[in-house]
């Protein structure tokens, strides 16, 4: 009896669409995206980021971000931990390249973006500081692999 009484809340919660009262955020799909974020649908026009992974494969979800009239409530990587950065990116691209030049503070969009990039092939973004930039000094041979 006292192990019905435990169970039954877990279960409930389990299957319940919502806890606390707020349901999970749904997919609302890239053209729902692309009416207010046309240039960054063209940016990704041509990557594999167009037809896989597609805005809400990144960003998440964007219903409450729809909903609230794009005032937060989706993954931001800019605003994001290098960390969080790193284990987004690294659910699809998750390759010894990525564990070597994304450790600390150093993530993916140090040197790469999906949106802001000036080499389409590896999605390099406009060089600033190397020195902030290990993934960069190495791909241009002045760091020797480590």
């Amino acid at each position: 009896m006292v192990t019905r009484i435990l169970i039954a809340p877990m279960v409930f919660l389990l299957l319940s669409s919502s806890v606390y009262g707020q349901e999970a955020p749904k997919a609302v799909g890239k053209q729902a995206c692309a009416s207010c974020h046309a240039s960054e649908q063209r940016t990704v026009a041509g990557t594999p980021h167009e037809s896989g992974a597609s805005c809400e494969g990144c960003h998440g979800p964007g219903e409450r971000h729809v909903k609230s009239f794009g005032d937060g409530d989706i993954f931001s990587f800019r605003k994001a931990s290098a960390f969080e950065v790193r284990e987004r990116c690294g659910g699809c691209h998750n390759l010894p390249t990525m564990r070597r030049n994304s450790t600390g503070d150093v993530s993916c969009v140090n040197c790469h973006s999906a949106h802001h990039y000036v080499n389409k092939e590896h999605l390099l973004t406009p060089p600033q500081d190397l020195q902030d930039r290990p993934a960069q000094r190495h791909a241009e041979g002045s760091e020797s692999p480590g």
